[in-house]
This record gives C-alpha cells, structure tokens and sequence, in this order.
C-alpha cells in the first residue's frame, strides 16, 4: 500500500545541505504525509535530527549489486512521491505515481540548490513558508547559552580540500585586522586545528573548532551570527540556508553553481587567475586563485552587513 514521500539525498553533506530547500517545499505541499529519507553514512546525523523527517532508510555506495537490488526492491510500491536527488533508478524501480524526471538537462550556469529546486517544481508546486529545524538534544543547546554569545562574525575558512582554503597568511591578517570590531567565532573540524594554528589563540577570538556538530552549528548561526566569511563548505551552505549575511571566497570550484545564495552576500575571486574555476582536486599553479587580499574581505562584510547585496 503506498504511503507518503521518499526522499532519496545526495552521498555528500554539502550537496545535501543544498538540497535541503528541496524538503522544506516538499513539507509545505504534503503537510500531511509522512517522509521518509533515504541517508547515507555521512549524511544520517543530519537528515535524522530534521523536525520535517519522519523515517530514516540507510543506503551505502559500497554496498554489492545484489544489496543495491534488495534494497530497492524493499521500497516499491510503498510511496505515492518519491524525490530522487541523485539521478538513479530509484523512482523507477519504487514505480510511484509522482516522481521526479530521470531525464534531466539543467543550464550550466544554474545553482546547485536551484538545479534541485527544479526537479520537485511539478511535485510541489507551492513555495515553502519555512524552514525545517534541526533538533538535538535541549542540554546540548543550553550549553551554548550559557556561554553568554554576543552577536559574533564566524570564520569558516578551512577545507577537506587544501586548495579550497583561504590562505594562513591571508587568514592570520584578517582576524588580526577584524578582532576589535567584532566577536570572532572560528569553525571547522578537529582536523582542521593545524590550518587555523596561532589564529585559535588570539585575544577576542572563541575556539569552536571541533566542537561542534552540524546541527550545532545550525543553531549557533541562527542565534547568533551577524555574518560568515567562509570558503567552499558545508558552513558556507548552511549560512546561505539561514540567510546568514556571507562573504564567500571561491577558488578552485565555480562560484555561480557552489556560490553563497543568502539575500546579503559577495563572492570575492581572484580575477588575474585565468585557469579559475578548474574544479579540480589538485593545484599546479601554488593556489594563486586563492591569493585575495584581506582588505577586499573586510571590504566586502562591511557592505553586506550595513548595506546589503550589491
């Protein structure tokens, strides 16, 4: 007997974080039905905290063909929506009545966040009125309460990927430069304390690298940021989710489809370098698109926190 919405997400926590305007309108439309997501290991811890998730279903790409046809098979005949966000033969094996296109063609200059929105717009026709929240436990969000947080500018200009960082040396100078006129709130992952060194040490800057879980950072953006200089990352994603006022610095990957999209932002490139957007994993040329002067960056936040988008 079919029964309310699948959702299948993307592998990745950034991509997922992009499609997550996707459930917000798919909720607004099916206020009623269940939904159930389909999750990887690297996105689970998010997706099962969101207020709009009713179901969690684990899938993992390193699963053998036989498990692949298993699990899909598992899943037909169960859902009357099912939202494929990764293009696969989901839909079809599920065979629901609303579905959405397998056959796609998007712009090339057209956002990922938009390129998702477009798949669900016959689906859900209406626009969502809200946001989903992402729930953990209340002691956990009292604790940082308790820390008595100003309004704060966060720092997220680490990478998984080297040749997305801001560099140390540019880094170093902008927090230096930013320290006396606001609270500075630094993230990222445990691994990323040997990029950010002596910055986490500074008078006037708060630690939170490795301290935070995704949907911590969901709440302490919300509550308290007054803006967010990040690169390429799932911060900078979640920042454009809230409509946190962002400056993105962008290398390596193409701002116009990863770029910022919160009604106060700027993306700042180094234009002299030519081989920029490249998208590719490893630099020949020493990173040069990343050289961008910390000026244009205070430049760029005092705009978009007194004046808005340019």
């Amino acid at each position: 007997m079919e029964k309310g919405i699948l959702i299948n997400f993307p592998t990745n926590i950034g991509d997922t974080i992009l499609s997550l305007p996707v459930l917000d309108r798919v909720k607004f439309n099916y206020p009623w039905d269940k939904i159930t997501a389909v999750v990887s290991p690297r996105t689970k811890e998010l997706i099962s905290r969101s207020s709009f998730i009713d179901e969690i279903v684990s899938f993992d790409k390193s699963w053998t063909k036989r498990e692949k046809r298993n699990f899909a098979f598992d899943l037909r005949g169960k859902y009357k929506v099912v939202v494929d966000l990764k293009n696969s033969f989901l839909p079809v094996v599920i065979g629901s009545k609303l579905r959405t296109p397998f056959i796609r063609f998007f712009p090339g200059k057209m956002h990922a966040k938009d390129r998702y929105m477009s798949l669900i717009r016959k689906i859900a026709p209406r626009k969502a009125e809200r946001k989903g929240w992402f729930l953990d436990s209340d002691n956990k969000f009292k604790k940082w309460d308790g820390l008595n947080i100003p309004k704060s500018l966060f720092i997220a200009c680490s990478s998984r990927s080297r040749i997305k960082q801001y560099p140390y040396r540019y880094l170093k100078r902008l927090v230096e430069s930013l320290k006396g006129d606001f609270p500075l709130i630094v993230l990222g992952e445990e691994s990323d304390r040997s990029f950010y060194k002596d910055i986490l040490e500074l008078q006037g800057v708060k630690d939170f690298v490795g301290k935070t879980s995704l949907s911590d950072i969901f709440y302490l953006l919300n509550k308290y940021a007054l803006g967010l200089i990040a690169v390429d990352s799932s911060i900078l994603h979640i920042g454009s989710y809230l409509n946190v006022p962002v400056v993105g610095i962008f290398g390596p990957t193409d701002s116009v489809r990863f770029g910022p999209w919160s009604d106060k932002n700027l993306v700042l490139k180094n234009e002299k370098a030519v081989c920029a957007p490249c998208g590719e994993a490893v630099c020949r040329f020493n990173n040069e698109c990343m050289d961008i002067n910390p000026g244009e960056v205070i430049s760029a936040l005092r705009k978009i926190i007194r004046h808005g988008k340019s």
